[in-house]
C-alpha cells in the first residue's frame, strides 16, 4: 500500500494528460499551413543542406573528450569519500590502477596521432 498514492497520481495524469490531448485535436486548427511547417533557426532562413559531412577529426576528438571527462567524473565520488574511508590503503591503489589506466590510453591516444590535425 506504500504506493497506492503514487499509482493514484500516475493514473490521473496519464488520464488528464489523454483527456486535454483528445481536447486539442478536436478543437484545434485542421488546416495545414505551409509556412508552419519550415525550418525556423534564430530569425535566419535555412541555407543549403543540413547533411552536409564533417571531418571525422571532430567526431575523434569529441569521442575522446567525453572518453577522459568521464573518466575524470568518477573521481569525484572517490575524492569525497577518501578521508571518511576506513582503508584508505586500498582506495589509494584503487586510485592508482584507474590512473595507470588512463595513462595508457592516453599514450595510446599520443601514439596513434588522433589528436595530430595537420596530417
Amino acid at each position: 500500500m506504500e504506493f497506492a498514492s503514487f499509482i493514484v497520481f500516475f493514473v490521473i495524469a496519464c488520464t488528464l494528460g489523454g483527456v486535454l490531448l483528445g481536447i486539442s485535436s478536436l478543437l484545434g486548427q485542421k488546416r495545414k499551413i505551409v509556412r508552419k511547417n519550415d525550418v525556423y533557426e534564430s530569425g535566419v532562413n535555412a541555407v543549403g543542406s543540413a547533411t552536409r559531412q564533417y571531418d571525422v577529426k571532430f567526431y575523434l576528438t569529441a569521442i575522446l573528450f567525453l572518453l577522459f571527462d568521464v573518466e575524470i567524473v568518477f573521481l569525484l565520488p572517490w575524492a569525497m569519500t577518501f578521508n571518511q574511508a576506513s582503508n584508505q590503503a586500498f582506495l589509494l591503489k584503487g586510485f592508482i590502477f584507474f590512473m595507470v589506466i588512463l595513462l595508457v590510453g592516453y599514450i595510446f591516444v599520443i601514439n596513434s596521432k588522433a589528436l595530430k590535425w595537420d596530417e
